[in-house]
C-alpha cells in the first residue's frame, strides 16, 4: 500500500525566485507544489526532479 501525503507541507527554497532571487516559500499539496515570492509577487509551480546529481528545480508560471 502506498501512503499518499495529504497534509500540506511548507518549504523555503533559498534564493529560489526566478525573477528577483529572493527566498521562495513553496507549499506542496496533493495537487502539487505552488510558490509565491513575497518580495516581487512572482507565482508559479516549481517542478522538482530527481537527477543523478541531486534535486533539479525548474519553473513554469506567471509574474504578477
Amino acid at each position: 500500500m502506498t501512503d499518499v501525503q495529504t497534509t500540506p507541507r511548507d518549504y523555503m527554497i533559498p534564493e529560489g525566485c526566478p525573477v528577483c532571487a529572493a527566498d521562495l516559500p513553496v507549499r506542496v499539496t496533493a495537487s502539487g507544489p505552488n510558490g509565491v515570492c513575497k518580495y516581487c509577487g512572482w507565482f508559479g509551480r516549481p517542478l522538482v526532479t530527481m537527477t543523478h546529481r541531486g534535486l533539479r528545480i525548474s519553473y513554469e508560471g506567471a509574474q504578477a
